[in-house]
């Protein structure tokens, strides 16, 4: 499984206290930050541009569940299972962001953004992937965990950046900013409001992740 930048991970946890306390953004930011070790989210900040940065072992939401809660997703967290295709065992592990199932000698590894294709991998020759049936069936069993994964996502981003409003803009579920077309700093595209919710934020063009994407070509004005 693969880790994605610690940062957007921390702001996530500060999205699903907001939802679940109905306390202010800033509030929740400052929770997390003291959850690891800071003042408040602005001394984390400071602490971050000096080069610190949790280890992935660290990042448990630990907000998010009560002492008799335990979290269906987290980030580190792989809920395993196994099965068998015409006699061919696979594993499918489905992550915090992304779904990945494997078996003897390949694995098939999916992502949360509908736009970027399958990773197929093979480290034999011969193994049960060259059965057309069998990679069809593996990979709707991908494609339906995937689904599942995107559309715990969207509820951790909420409405505002899934659903555009009457004149077509979105929010950045991770950043600040408000905005009907989104500018990717990876491919220099430009997309809509509608487009990058549909994509789950992910560049339409590159697939290039939300930490790209921005309302402004900032890049293009220094």
């Amino acid at each position: 499984m693969t880790f994605r930048n610690e940062l957007e991970v921390l702001r996530s946890f500060a999205k699903r206290l907001v939802r679940k306390h109905q306390i202010p953004h800033h509030s929740a930011l400052d929770i997390i930050a003291k959850q690891y070790g800071h003042a408040h989210w602005n001394a984390l900040m400071s602490a971050w541009d000096r080069g610190w940065c949790p280890e992935p072992h660290e990042l448990i939401d630990i907000n998010e569940a009560g002492p008799t809660e335990f979290p269906e997703r987290g980030f580190g967290l792989v809920k395993a299972t196994e099965g068998v295709i015409a006699g061919e065992p696979y594993t499918l592990q489905v992550g915090f962001d992304d779904v990945l199932v494997c078996g003897d000698g390949w694995a098939i590894h999916f992502g949360h953004a509908p736009s970027e294709p399958a990773n197929i991998e093979t480290y034999k020759k011969t193994n049960a992937l060259d059965d057309k049936t069998f990679l069809s069936q593996v990979m709707k069993i991908g494609m339906e965990a995937a689904d599942g994964v995107r559309e715990a996502i969207a509820k951790d981003w909420g409405s505002a950046s899934m659903q555009p409003d009457g004149g077509g803009c979105v929010a950045h579920p991770l950043f600040k900013g408000v905005a009907r077309e989104w500018f990717c700093l990876h491919c220099d595209g430009v997309s809509k409001g509608s487009e990058m919710a549909g994509n789950m934020w992910h560049c339409p063009k590159c697939s290039a992740t939300p930490m790209d994407m921005f309302p402004e070509p900032f890049w293009k004005t220094a």
